[in-house]
């Protein structure tokens, strides 16, 4: 894949190469924009996904399911770039009506405040002393925000510069081994630039 440093142009563009490999490195790919970039909520703070995983579902052959996907089925399909919170944290989905569902759930993150008032802080699936929880995520990317001010506003910012990130690949997290499958997929990516 040529990488754009879009990350709307790159969900855009998707088009599924299906078998377990090929996806495995075409969301690594779309991770490296993932990890260029950063929402900005309200234009107070800012939320950089550091720890993501990815789901595929073909819902036009089933060549490639996913069994525990949220998403998918008789729902109606997520316009590109769409923010869904579920119980598992927030996806952000890439899908085509009629062909496949396809998202990447936010595991972890790392929170600045736009002012610097705010102590910076990194939520991630594998800190012990304080593990992930998916509510952080919500109040964080979904909370701040009064209906009768301004409202709630989430855009995605890319970074001006694209850089290659290190990025570590892993079997995603609480997902049962899919039926007919030899292992896990290795979908969770880790931004390792960014843990501390």
């Amino acid at each position: 894949m040529k990488t754009p440093q879009k990350l709307k142009e790159v969900l855009e563009q998707f088009t599924p190469v299906y078998t377990i490999d090929g996806l495995t490195k075409q969301f690594e790919d779309i991770a490296q924009v993932v990890f260029n970039g950063h929402f900005v909520v309200n234009g107070e703070y800012e939320i950089y996904p550091i720890d993501i995983e990815f789901y595929f579902h073909d819902e036009e052959n089933g060549i490639i399911v996913e069994p525990q996907m949220y998403h998918k089925g008789d729902l109606p399909y997520f316009p590109v770039g769409s923010i869904y919170p579920h119980s598992s944290g927030v996806d952000m989905t890439f899908e085509r009506e009629g062909k496949y569902r396809a998202s990447f759930l936010m595991r972890g993150y790392t929170y600045k405040s736009v002012s610097g008032e705010k102590e910076e802080y990194t939520n991630k699936t594998n800190n012990k002393k304080s593990p992930f929880r998916s509510q952080y995520l919500w109040e964080d990317l979904l909370g701040n925000a009064s209906v009768f001010g301004k409202g709630l506003n989430i855009v995605w910012v890319d970074n001006a510069e694209f850089k290659k990130v290190n990025i570590a690949s892993s079997a995603r997290v609480n997902v049962n081994k899919i039926s007919g499958e030899n292992g896990d997929r290795m979908w969770h990516f880790t931004n390792l630039d960014m843990i501390k």
